[in-house]
């Protein structure tokens, strides 16, 4: 059952009936552009006073009869993802914005659109009813509450509701004592917009609060919480793709002007810019219309990272022979001031040659560190985060090692013992003995290796030892070294 229209409303519509859907459309747009910034996320949940005293209720509006006291938020994604909200509303009797025991909660509703591309958006945009129908006309009654159906807003790119609407919720009655209620927002994208309603029908002082309750499931996104402070917010990268969409705000501010790449702009009442090349942008705002009283001032930097050129260096931790290594990739960049404006966003991919040229051997990750590595011939790629176009490749490096074993059956895999990598060492000097120390086989550097004989007859299965002298190719001064070891032979 849906609750009931206050008695001020009914009041209303009854004596100005033909003018009321005038006077309705302006407040909607009027409360839609006073919506305020909101984010949720591990380092702080956030709470807002509610709104008391207005009578002004948008009737029919998605699922909800009435939308008395409304209170609008607006949100940015940050990681793309699922996000999932718990809504509530209580009387913060010690206005310390927690739900103590004994405050007492409030009925609370909402609806919720997107995804938009600024938070500047025309209201008119806002879907007043859902198209179940598929019949291109939108109607409120069509609409659903999603405690009836969770999944009527989230099946499908535009859900079953075939509009921008993303959720909408109300518990039946107060009496059912049902307080909280959960906003979905399904494969929301870095960047998008989303905008929030929130009702206080029972017209009671309190606060508000969303709360973000699967920032630690897979594949969750994340809220932008940058979007509370004043000004630009943060510095954008960009792969080759202009124009980029910026905004900003200032408290006080009703006009504003950008300064661009190539010079000022002139004075608007929406700080919203497309940016079509990279530089340093810079929006002041005013509190006069003809923008001469200034209130603040911003700037951020945009960095077309599709154009950078990344140098790989990738460092060996350990010594040759360690049996396991740890790859660090080194990058510089050019221009060199990309890292320290800020813009580390970078991923790392290690590539091995298995024998049939190199494979991908563990897939882009944002660590440049990769720990557990056995010996071979490998490269590392970089590019920035998602950018596939800046992608550069290392030299080939190659790291010494020695097989475990080998097993000189004649089937033609792993038929002769010889070191890894050691080819390009023609000063090495490799030496296999018996368990008991005697000398069996010196072998060559790149040759072919020992077959496991010893003056033409075939030695046993057992385990055998080496010794080899060579220059440490991890150390810049390519130091002589000895190392031994030993590996088995299997028949």
């Amino acid at each position: 059952m849906a609750k009931a229209i206050p008695k001020i409303s009914l009041l209303v519509l009854t004596m100005f009936m033909g003018t009321t859907s005038v006077f309705a459309q302006l407040d909607f747009d009027v409360a839609c552009r006073t919506a305020q910034p909101f984010c949720s996320d591990a380092a702080q949940e956030l709470t807002f006073p509610n709104i008391t005293g207005e009578d002004i209720s948008f009737q029919g509006l998605g699922c909800l009869d009435s939308t008395r006291n409304s209170s609008w938020y607006f949100l940015r994604i940050d990681e793309a993802g699922e996000l999932i909200f718990d809504i509530q509303q209580w009387v913060d009797i010690n206005t310390n914005s927690n739900l103590d025991r004994g405050e007492r909660q409030l009925d609370v509703d909402f609806i919720a659109w997107g995804p938009f591309t600024t938070s500047f958006i025309n209201c008119d945009d806002l879907a007043r009813g859902c198209d179940t129908a598929g019949d291109d006309t939108p109607r409120p009654e069509e609409c659903v509450n999603n405690v009836d159906d969770p999944d009527y807003y989230t099946t499908g790119p535009l859900g079953l509701d075939n509009t921008n609407i993303v959720d909408c919720s109300f518990a039946r009655t107060p009496e059912e004592n049902v307080f909280i209620e959960t906003l979905t927002i399904p494969n929301a994208q870095s960047g998008e917009y989303y905008f929030i309603l929130i009702t206080n029908f029972s017209d009671e002082a309190g606060v508000i609060q969303l709360q973000q309750t699967n920032l630690d499931e897979d594949n969750a996104g994340t809220t932008d919480c940058s979007i509370l402070e004043p000004g630009v917010g943060q510095d954008i990268a960009t792969c080759g793709e202009f124009p980029v969409s910026i905004e900003g705000r200032f408290p006080g501010a009703i006009s504003y002007r950008w300064v661009t790449p190539s010079g000022p702009q002139g004075v608007t009442d929406i700080p919203v810019l497309q940016a079509n090349a990279p530089g340093v942008y810079e929006l002041i705002g005013y509190s006069d219309a003809a923008g001469t009283v200034e209130v603040g001032r911003d700037e951020l930097v945009i960095v077309d990272v599709s154009a950078i050129e990344i140098t790989i260096n990738p460092v060996v931790a350990e010594e040759s022979f360690a049996g396991s290594y740890t790859i660090t990739a080194e990058i510089t960049t050019t221009p060199d001031d990309i890292q320290a404006l800020g813009f580390t966003d970078f991923e790392y991919r290690l590539d091995r040659d298995l024998g049939n040229g190199f494979i991908e051997y563990r897939p882009y990750q944002s660590s440049a560190v990769f720990a557990d590595v056995p010996p071979g011939d490998y490269r590392v790629a970089a590019r920035y985060r998602d950018c596939l176009v800046s992608e550069r490749i290392s030299e080939i490096f190659m790291i010494l090692g020695y097989p475990k074993y080998f097993t000189p059956n004649g089937d033609g895999f792993h038929d002769t013992w010889s070191l890894i990598n050691i080819e390009n060492q023609s000063t090495a000097l490799i030496y296999i003995f018996d368990r008991y120390g005697k000398l069996l086989k010196q072998l060559r550097p790149g040759g072919a290796g020992w077959d496991g004989t010893y003056n033409g007859k075939l030695m046993p299965s057992s385990d055998y030892w080496f010794r080899v002298e060579f220059n440490e190719p991890t150390d810049p001064n390519m130091r002589r070294r000895v190392f031994a070891g030993n590996f088995s032979l299997i028949r």
